[in-house]
């Protein structure tokens, strides 16, 4: 009777959509990448890491973000090691990019945006975007250092 039960949960359990993290490279990096493993983690959901470059950067631009942004999302997920994770980079305008990928999501966590920045991300992805979407500032440490 136990293993009929567990097969009907099974059969009923419903897919959680994925947590996004969108990865820009700037202060707010690693806060969205622990926010969205901790998102991922009240959820049951995956966090799908999405780096996102806008076009024509160079190639020791585009190694040092990676760099920068793999390594966030490696110390996020070491806090949480068995909610699974999946990276994708891409380029592109980061708010339509963001807003484009995360159509599925369960929510799309991405950073405050940065004054410097020409566009706002952070509200181009809270007008657009078909999902939740959870802002996150950058950590105290970040901003002093």
């Amino acid at each position: 009777m136990v293993k009929e039960r567990w097969a009907a949960e099974a059969r009923t359990s419903a897919v959680v959509p994925d947590v996004v993290a969108g990865l820009l490279a700037g202060a707010t990096t690693s806060a969205v990448a622990k926010a969205a493993v901790r998102e991922a983690l009240a959820r049951g959901a995956r966090v799908r890491f999405l780096q996102v470059m806008r076009l024509g950067v160079s190639e020791q631009e585009r190694a040092d973000s990676e760099e920068r942004t793999f390594a966030a999302a490696l110390k996020a997920i070491r806090e949480a090691p068995r909610v699974p994770v999946t990276f994708e980079a891409a380029e592109g305008e980061p708010g339509r990019v963001l807003v484009d990928r995360s159509i599925d999501a369960s929510v799309l966590v991405v950073g405050t945006d940065d004054p410097l920045l020409p566009a706002s991300v952070a509200a181009y992805c809270l007008e657009h975007a078909a999902c939740d979407v959870l802002t996150v500032r950058p950590s105290r440490a970040k901003m002093a250092g």
